[in-house]
């Protein structure tokens, strides 16, 4: 069955399409809300990208050991040692 020459067939495709973009929180009637949706997936692919550099590991790396040499800072300031 041809759903491109069937309306009823085409409204209920695009009442499908519609509803599983409602879920995910698009609502396709809004251009804007459409962008967003792209632009996050954009962004996670970016993520993934960096992940897969091991650029988001080397920021880790370096946010803990700062975080750790401000604790060391602070204890050693506050016992004296």
């Amino acid at each position: 069955m041809d759903c491109n020459n069937n309306p009823i067939c085409q409204d209920a495709a695009d009442r499908a399409v519609k509803k599983v973009f409602a879920i995910l929180g698009v609502d396709i009637d809004k251009p804007e809300s459409v962008e967003e949706f792209r632009e996050d997936l954009r962004f996670g692919k970016k993520l993934r990208r960096w992940a897969d550099h091991g650029t988001l590991a080397f920021i880790a790396v370096v946010a803990v050991s700062i975080a750790g040499a401000i604790i060391i800072g602070l204890q050693t300031k506050l016992t004296g040692k």
